[in-house]
C-alpha cells in the first residue's frame, strides 16, 4: 500500500497533492421524485452518465499531480477487519434505525456475506423490495419499510466529500452534519480516519467531532470550512453551520495555536446558499471568486485569542477590509460571477462560484457557467472545465466534490 503525505491543510490554493472523492453509485439510483427533498437533491441524476462524468473528473486531477483516492475503496479496506466490520454493522443496523427483527437478522446475514456487498448496502441503503432476497418474509418487510420503502436510507449525499470532514493544518474536523439524511456519512468517515491504516497512526489532533458536546445542534460541514492561510480560517455561518460549533471550534485551534484568526460570515438560509464555497472560494493569492451579493450583504466577524477570554470578536461591516487585515494588508480581488442580473443568479445555481483550486491560480469549473469562467481568465486565472451535466444536478461543484488532504505550502 502506497504511503499517504502527511495530512496537512495550510491554504485553499496550494497544489492538490492528495484527495479523496466518491465516485456515485447504487445510492444515486435510489433517488426517486418522492423522496429527492429528503436526500437533499433537487433533481434525479442519470447514474451511468454521471459516473462517467467524475471518472472524468479524476483523471483531470490525476492529471495536475494529484492523488485521488477513493472513499469506497478506503471504507472497504477497513471492513476487511473482522471485528471492525462487526461493529460498524451492528452501528449502522440498530432496533432504532430498522426494528429490532430487522436488525438482529440482517445484522448477522450481513456478516457472512462479501467485503463488496456489504459496502454497497451501507452506502447503497436496504430497499423494501429486496428484505425478501435475505429471508424477511413480505408481509413484514412492509411493517419496518419507511415511507419511501427504505429499510435503511442511502447516501447519495457521499459524492459531495467536501462536508463530512475538513483537515485544517495538521489537524481534522470530523463534521457534525445538519440533516439526518447524512448522518451515516459522519460514522463511516469517523471509521476511516481511526482505523484505515493510511490514517490510524498518522498522530493528528481532531480539532472538532471527537467531544461529548460535538453533536447537533452544534452543527459544521466543511462547505462551509475555508483555510485562507497557515494562520486563517473563513467559516460560512448559515443553515448547515452553527455558531455554537464554530465558538467551539476557535476555542480548540486557538489553544493549540493552529490559527489565531477566523472571519465568520452569516450567510442566507436559502437553498441556493446552502454552503459558504456556493458564493466564495479561493483561486489565486489574494483573488476570491464570489457572487456578488455576499459582498453586499455580508454580516462578518473576526474572532481571535483573547486576553481574558479564550476567543474575542470583532464585528466588521466590510467583508473586504476584514480579508485585508486578516492577509497581511493586501488588498483582496474579488471576481464577480459572470453575467447580468440574471446570469450570475443562474450561474451562482449552476456553482459557478463552487471552484476548486490545483494550485495557485489554476481551478476546476463546471464547463456550463461560461461568463464566470471568462471572467475569471480575465483576472488570469487558469480554468479546466469540466463538462459534467449530470454531476451538476445534484447541487455541487469541483469544491464539493472533493476532500482536499494534502497540499503543497504556500510560500
Amino acid at each position: 500500500m502506497v504511503t499517504l503525505e502527511t495530512p496537512h491543510i495550510a491554504s485553499e490554493i496550494g497544489r492538490l497533492r492528495t484527495v479523496i472523492v466518491h465516485r456515485p453509485g447504487l445510492e444515486i439510483s435510489r433517488i426517486t421524485p418522492d423522496n429527492k427533498e429528503a436526500l437533499l437533491f433537487d433533481d434525479l441524476l442519470w447514474l451511468e452518465r454521471a459516473q462517467d462524468e467524475h471518472d472524468r473528473f479524476a483523471e483531470l486531477l490525476r492529471g495536475r499531480g494529484a492523488e485521488v483516492l477513493y472513499f469506497h475503496e478506503l471504507l472497504e479496506d477497513c471492513l476487511r477487519d473482522e471485528g471492525l466490520r462487526t461493529a460498524l454493522v451492528r452501528a449502522v443496523f440498530t432496533p432504532a434505525r430498522c426494528g429490532p427483527r430487522v436488525a438482529e437478522y440482517l445484522g448477522d446475514i450481513l456478516l457472512d456475506q462479501p467485503i463488496e456487498r456489504v459496502r454497497d448496502v451501507l452506502i447503497g441503503g436496504v430497499l423494501e423490495s429486496e428484505l425478501a432476497d435475505w429471508g424477511v418474509d413480505s408481509v413484514f418487510a412492509g411493517v419496518v419499510a419507511d415511507r419511501f420503502h427504505y429499510v435503511l436510507r442511502p447516501l447519495p449525499n457521499l459524492l459531495f466529500m467536501r462536508d463530512n470532514a475538513a483537515w485544517v493544518g495538521p489537524g481534522l474536523i470530523r463534521s457534525v452534519l445538519a440533516y439526518p439524511a447524512r448522518e451515516l456519512e459522519s460514522l463511516y468517515v469517523e471509521t476511516v480516519y481511526q482505523h484505515h491504516p493510511r490514517f490510524a497512526d498518522a498522530g493528528y489532533p481532531v480539532w472538532y467531532g471527537a467531544e461529548p458536546e460535538d453533536r447537533f445542534p452544534a452543527t459544521i460541514e466543511g462547505g462551509d470550512v475555508l483555510v485562507l492561510s497557515d494562520r486563517v480560517l473563513m467559516i460560512g455561518l448559515g443553515e448547515r453551520t452553527s455558531p455554537a460549533a464554530v465558538e467551539l471550534l476557535a476555542r480548540r485551534v486557538f489553544e493549540s495555536s493552529a490559527v489565531d484568526r477566523i472571519l465568520t460570515v452569516h450567510l442566507r438560509k436559502h437553498r441556493s446558499v446552502m454552503h459558504l464555497d456556493t458564493v466564495f472560494t479561493m483561486v489565486d493569492r489574494g483573488k476570491f471568486n464570489v457572487f456578488p451579493g455576499l459582498l453586499e450583504q455580508a454580516d462578518v466577524h473576526v474572532l481571535k485569542p483573547g486576553v481574558t477570554r479564550p476567543v474575542e470578536a470583532e464585528h466588521h461591516a466590510d467583508l473586504g477590509v476584514a480579508l485585508r487585515d486578516s492577509l497581511d494588508g493586501d488588498e483582496p480581488e474579488f471576481i464577480p460571477t459572470g453575467g447580468d442580473a440574471i446570469g450570475r443568479l443562474r450561474e451562482q445555481w449552476d456553482d459557478g462560484n463552487n471552484t476548486l483550486a490545483l494550485a495557485p491560480g489554476v481551478v476546476v469549473g463546471y464547463q456550463r457557467n461560461q461568463q464566470t469562467n471568462g471572467r475569471l481568465r480575465d483576472h488570469g486565472i487558469e480554468v479546466l472545465e469540466l463538462d459534467a451535466s449530470e454531476l451538476g444536478r445534484g447541487r455541487g461543484g469541483s469544491r464539493c466534490m472533493t476532500q482536499p488532504i494534502a497540499r503543497d505550502a504556500i510560500d
